[in-house]
């Protein structure tokens, strides 16, 4: 079996952070599952996985994870199935301790904690995710580290307020010897929405893109345009690696939400079927938006008519900012060449 599906599951709303960048606004609990519709969801997802003689990764996430009494339980029941390959935990750290961190070390499959740091200093993160939380974080991180049990990831969501600072991110990813780093753009959804202005333009994007790349002593030439929605840097072989994350929108992977909505990805909130009421199977096989996204024929703009075979953009920022999923993709500054 391969593994080709990424599964990023927020089995909860709750929080006792408020983000200035959030994609949530309902941070109660109304639309949490109890331990029986979380194995009927996990259900769903094995059937469909063993139809399909595949495995998964399977992320956790909220909200806040550590807030959900069912976690422990989940995982184990998880680390468990022979179609779950791997299991990692999407955080924001601040509720770590020994006894969790003890029980996460039993669960065989729990590979991966990936911790939300949007700076390289407090001034920056604190600004985003409130004061004293950098500190924190980086208490956290350090008591992770102490067991050598899991990969710490580190997620860096890039906007305005934080952009020149990446490239002190990228180093201090490096002296706090974590395992990776990962960098997305920010999409204003739910409390994001407020700062809109946050988002890159297409200029910014491309500066984000130099810097990184000047992080490997590489160079972006003035109309090449990668095309990955996300990156992340792996720094656990013998020299730093750069890669590159495509737009999976639903194809190799897809987001759970604590009602059991399907959404293709997190950043992309239309719900197209519910896991209590409906098949995975039936429900990705059946999307009309899936389809329809595929297909650049119903793309808007110049994405409609790019030469690049390889790229349909970020359709979840062309839906955050536009309304329309089909709009061109805001951040593409990439121009064909003339034939």
């Amino acid at each position: 079996m391969e593994t080709s599906f990424y599964i990023q599951w927020h089995i909860t709303n709750a929080c006792h952070l408020r983000c200035r960048h959030c994609y949530q606004v309902d941070f109660t609990r109304r639309e949490d599952l109890g331990w029986e519709g979380l194995k009927e969801v996990s259900e769903n997802i094995l059937v469909a996985l063993r139809a399909w003689k595949d495995e998964a990764c399977i992320h956790l996430t909220g909200g806040e994870p550590l807030l959900k009494g069912e976690l422990s339980p989940l995982l184990d029941h998880l680390n468990r199935q022979p179609e779950v390959k791997e299991l990692g935990l999407i955080t924001n750290g601040l509720l770590l301790n020994d006894e969790i961190l003890d029980r996460f070390s039993a669960i065989a499959k729990f590979k991966t904690i990936k911790i939300s740091l949007d700076g390289a200093d407090a001034q920056t993160h604190d600004h985003i995710r409130t004061a004293g939380n950098f500190e924190r974080v980086m208490e956290k991180i350090s008591l992770i580290q102490e067991r050598g049990s899991f990969d710490v990831n580190l997620m860096f969501t890039v906007m305005k307020s934080n952009l020149d600072s990446l490239p002190d991110f990228l180093r201090l990813g490096e002296e706090l010897r974590v395992e990776g780093l990962i960098i997305e753009r920010f999409i204003p959804l739910g409390r994001g929405r407020a700062i809109q202005e946050e988002v890159l333009d297409k200029f910014q994007w491309r500066r984000m893109l130099r810097a990184l790349l000047a992080y490997f002593s590489m160079e972006l030439e003035e109309n090449e345009i990668p095309s990955y929605q996300a990156f992340q840097i792996d720094f656990r072989g013998r020299e730093p690696q750069l890669l590159g994350a495509p737009c999976v929108l639903g194809t190799e992977g897809f987001c759970v939400m604590p009602n059991a909505d399907v959404f293709p990805c997190r950043r992309f909130p239309l719900a197209i079927g519910n896991l209590l009421t409906n098949s995975l199977n039936n429900i990705l096989k059946t999307s009309e938006i899936i389809k329809q996204i595929r297909v650049r024929g119903n793309l808007k703009g110049k994405c409609r008519t790019c030469d690049r075979e390889d790229c349909t953009g970020c359709r979840s920022l062309a839906f955050s900012v536009t309304g329309d999923p089909f709009a061109e993709d805001p951040h593409c500054w990439y121009t064909a060449s003339p034939e």
